[in-house]
């Protein structure tokens, strides 16, 4: 019977982190504008603040790195773990008329990217309405490369 006891907690004990762990967000389709290629690195290579709500630009032809933005930040809670936070891009489509960049997350929330400005708006959702919990802090702009970063205002929707 103890060595009944003693496997059962050893089982539970290594399964406990692996029950933790989530899936791999699916990849999101690149988006093709007149001057640049758009992407969702999940788990951006270089600079980064978090996993999830970054966007890239690459040159269509060289691939270069012309700048990365990251949209929105998460707010981790420190009794969790990280990766079981993490809020990631799920759509982007692009609005040519407009020059905008059009994305939702996994949190159900919908940004806007003026590709002129770099500016990051969030569009009201549903679940903000009905006053949900939102793991995700207000959109920020940050390009990197070599445009220069910008003065911003708060960038919160009200």
């Amino acid at each position: 019977m103890k060595t009944l006891i003693q496997t059962t907690v050893i089982i539970l004990l290594l399964a406990s982190p692996a029950a933790a762990k989530r899936i791999a967000p699916k990849e999101v389709p690149p988006v093709k504008t007149g001057k640049c290629v758009i992407s969702v690195p999940h788990f951006p290579k270089g600079k980064r603040a978090q996993n999830g709500g970054v966007l890239e630009a690459h040159h269509p032809k060289t691939k270069k790195l012309l700048w990365r933005i990251q949209v929105y930040e998460t707010a981790y809670e420190e009794a969790l773990e990280k990766d079981v936070q993490d809020v990631f891009i799920k759509s982007l489509s692009f609005d040519k008329t407009h020059n905008l960049l059009i994305l939702s997350d996994e949190a159900g929330r919908i940004f806007v990217l003026d590709l002129q400005s770099k500016k990051v708006t969030q569009i009201e959702n549903s679940a903000e309405q009905d006053g949900a919990d939102q793991p995700a802090t207000a959109p920020q702009s940050r390009p990197e490369g070599k445009e220069k970063p910008r003065p911003e205002s708060d960038g919160r929707s009200k």
